[in-house]
């Protein structure tokens, strides 16, 4: 998961980057000083904002931001320690802190955490209307259409033959055709999940991950057209997962079904993953489909994760909790996007 964290920042940095330089808002370095200024002047007239407004704030400095670093790289005058370049520090560093006060400036849900993940991924408009990204939503809509294994004993069979024949991919197709059938297995697998032995799913567990994380690490060693689009597909794969497992614990337990005290606090895991795991590449790449899914699974969030309570403690240690994780959640993302 870390390896996969690094290559998305990477190529979401080089994505902006060369964004920036096709379309930049500013003329000159001190244009730019000038505008990031404008923000943060606006910013610190500003006591408390909803979360939308929020949203919209934090979205304009990252475009700001990006604008003014594409200016800068081609002001060879500039260094790290020339009197713009320290006077650019300090006022961004400035707008980090205004930006992260309004954060706070009111209590914030899990569903504000997710909307605001959704609302600032910088390249959202734009990979959604690429082609290879419609692509590669037909291609995942259409794993859907393929049935899954009748029972949990030919899901494990089925699951843990293609993981041990799992090797390396010399093309793409061999790599969309273990991803079609890895995900029917998958499907399959949340199906039965909570009569799945806790031992067997940590094996599947780490077998997928040990063939994924192999893909990330060789993906991310060049950038080029094939490799940009794996990467898409890996993403767009993980949302997926994420997802369908937060689905299958959430249908699971509103079913009441029995589940010991470890499924239980894998559960939680499970529904808590997306709103920590979902970084800014992977909410660009979400399907409006899946960001609405997730926004409706952190209304439901408290409740589950009461049901979870074996000793059935009260709501309100349950929102507490939440409320907790929110804010936690909130600062990281923060703090891994300005």
């Amino acid at each position: 998961m870390k390896v996969k964290k690094l290559i998305v920042f990477g190529m979401t940095l080089l994505v902006c980057f060369s964004s920036c330089n096709r379309h930049p808002s500013f003329s000159t370095s001190q244009e730019a000083l000038d505008g990031c200024k404008e923000q943060l002047s606006s910013l610190k007239e500003k006591k408390e904002v909803s979360i939308e407004e929020l949203s919209k704030l934090t979205a304009s400095w990252l475009e700001v931001q990006d604008s003014a670093y594409s200016v800068f790289s081609k002001d060879s005058s500039l260094s790290l320690k020339s009197p713009m370049a320290v006077a650019y520090f300090l006022v961004s560093d400035s707008i980090r802190k205004e930006i992260s006060r309004l954060a706070f400036s009111q209590p914030r849900t899990l569903k504000d955490v997710m909307y605001l993940k959704q609302h600032t991924a910088m390249q959202r408009e734009k990979l959604q209307k690429d082609a290879i990204y419609q692509d590669a939503v037909k291609f995942y809509e259409k794993l859907d259409e393929y049935p899954i294994y009748p029972d949990l004993a030919s899901t494990l069979k089925a699951y843990s033959k293609l993981l041990g024949s799992a090797k390396g991919f010399q093309q793409g197709e061999e790599l969309m055709k273990f991803i079609a059938m890895e995900d029917k297995c998958f499907r399959s697998l949340m199906k039965y999940l909570s009569a799945v032995d806790t031992e067997q799913l940590q094996k599947l567990t780490a077998a997928t991950t040990q063939v994924f994380d192999g893909l990330y690490s060789s993906v991310g060693n060049l950038t080029d057209e094939v490799n940009d689009r794996t990467m898409l597909y890996l993403s767009m794969r993980f949302n997926r997962r994420i997802i369908q497992n937060a689905q299958a614990c959430h249908e699971d337990v509103k079913a009441g079904k029995r589940l010991s005290v470890v499924q239980r606090a894998n559960y939680r895991w499970k529904l808590i993953q997306p709103f920590m795991a979902i970084d800014d590449y992977s909410a660009a790449v979400l399907t409006p489909s899946q960001a609405e899914t997730l926004l409706s699974l952190s209304d439901e969030l408290p409740k589950l994760l009461e049901k979870l309570d074996s000793k059935r403690q009260v709501s309100s240690k349950e929102n507490n909790l939440t409320g907790m994780l929110a804010d936690y959640f909130m600062k990281s993302y923060l703090s891994s996007i300005l």
